[in-house]
């Protein structure tokens, strides 16, 4: 017989054993007043999301080179061509070229050339009284491309560009904001913003544009005071004027001036451009808040009223070679203010503005702002882009070898959704059969 022998225990023997601290282990430095922490040191991670690790890791080094014709307004031929290196380096400034359109494919980014597209929205810029257009389209037809287009004509032309690439960073809450009394400002944007039309713009055309009055900001030393500056029209040019940076409180009153001086200015045309424009007219109201706690509005903003002053026409600019492009991108949600603003439907006055903002229909007819659509290609657009990407090597062998190329180009136009450029690329690019 075995006897069931049962341990007791007190409470005071389990506080006990839960209150032994095990003594420390290891060496230990004296602290100082003077000594500091050595920083821990970590390995790099795979922080990015796949697209923007691929578009950025310059896989287009060892892209295979393919001899190509440079893009020139002069001469518009139905072809694919690659931008001039003056070109590129102002698009790659302006941020004209998206992850998605698969760039590091190539060794440079190319473009397609179209009769349809091309051409006729730059005979359009040449030749109409109302130069303000919003390019449309579905998702991947090559809103943005014609856009980059568009600037690099601009860009030819020696043209004042100012080029807003991603609203939603001036919108989705992640800016400083301070309200100056009449309006609501974004220093550190503004602050961007000016700086990039700075690095963008013909250091020459900058410095041919004198000043029409006399300026006052504050801008601060490298002590951390503040300090005036006054710039003269008599002494002072264009370039001058985006040369410097504000105190953030000046910040209103210096981009205020900045496009004072580009807008009244007739001896160079402005290019005004925005790219992804429907986040803008789908989101009226911003992700900053008041001191209500409620949602500000895009036009109590400097940068949006801006915006749409230029569209409405409130502000224009002098020199008659000025146009306003907008596009519109297929990642955004729709409603009922473009078409009701391009007066393709009648104002409705019983839906809500989540669904419809009749201040920017209002201010687009207002504008006489007309639309562009961008169609898909052709069969012999396609056949061309297709030809290029075979002489790139970005076509498997298998299919190269297995299929003449009528058959390629019946087979890519059918899955492509009958020409849409990313849709084509993507079942080459990313077919793994």
């Amino acid at each position: 017989m075995f006897r069931n022998q049962t341990r007791q225990f007190s409470a005071v023997r389990i506080l006990t054993a839960a209150g032994k601290k095990t003594p420390k282990q290891g060496f230990s430095r004296n602290k100082t007043l003077n000594s500091k922490s050595a920083a821990k040191k970590v390995s790099g991670s795979f922080h990015k999301r796949w697209r923007a690790v691929v578009s950025t890791s310059g896989f287009n080094k060892t892209a295979t080179a393919a001899a190509l014709p440079e893009f020139t307004h002069k001469h518009i031929k139905n072809e694919v061509a690659s931008y001039t290196e003056t070109q590129l380096k102002g698009l790659y400034r302006l941020g004209a070229f998206k992850p998605d359109q698969m760039n590091e494919l190539f060794q440079r980014p190319i473009s397609l050339v179209r009769d349809e597209s091309t051409k006729k929205l730059f005979q359009q810029i040449d030749s109409a009284k109302n130069k303000k257009f919003i390019i449309t389209g579905e998702p991947g037809v090559g809103k943005s491309t014609l856009l980059a287009q568009a600037l690099a004509l601009g860009i030819d032309k020696k043209a004042l560009i100012i080029h807003l690439s991603h609203p939603d960073r001036f919108l989705n809450g992640t800016n400083d904001y301070y309200y100056d009394g009449k309006q609501y400002v974004q220093p550190m944007y503004l602050r961007d913003l000016l700086k990039k039309t700075f690095h963008l713009n013909n250091a020459e055309t900058l410095k041919s544009i004198p000043l029409s009055k006399e300026y006052k900001f504050k801008t601060n030393n490298a002590d951390g005071g503040v300090k005036s500056i006054t710039l003269s029209s008599k002494e002072n040019t264009l370039m001058d004027l985006l040369n410097f940076t504000a105190a953030p409180r000046s910040r209103a009153a210096h981009f205020g001036a900045v496009i004072h001086e580009i807008s009244t200015q007739s001896l160079f045309p402005v290019f005004f451009t925005v790219d992804n424009f429907s986040r803008i007219l789908t989101t009226p109201f911003t992700a900053y808040k008041n001191v209500e706690n409620k949602n500000i509005h895009l036009l109590e903003f400097q940068l949006g009223k801006f915006i749409m002053d230029v569209v409405s026409g409130a502000v224009k600019f002098r020199h008659s070679g000025s146009c306003v492009l907008l596009a519109t991108s297929g990642i955004d949600r729709t409603n009922r203010t473009l078409p009701i603003g391009l007066g393709k439907l009648p104002h409705d006055h019983y839906l809500t503005r989540y669904h419809y903002e009749p201040i920017f229909a209002e201010l687009m007819q207002k504008g006489g702002v007309q639309e562009f659509k961008v169609e898909k290609m052709s069969k012999e657009d396609l056949k061309k882009l297709l030809d290029f990407y075979i002489k790139s090597n970005i076509l498997l062998n298998k299919e190269l070898n297995e299929k003449t190329f009528d058959q390629l180009v019946d087979e890519k136009y059918f899955i492509s959704g009958n020409g849409n450029p990313r849709e084509l690329l993507k079942c080459i690019a990313l077919n793994p059969y």
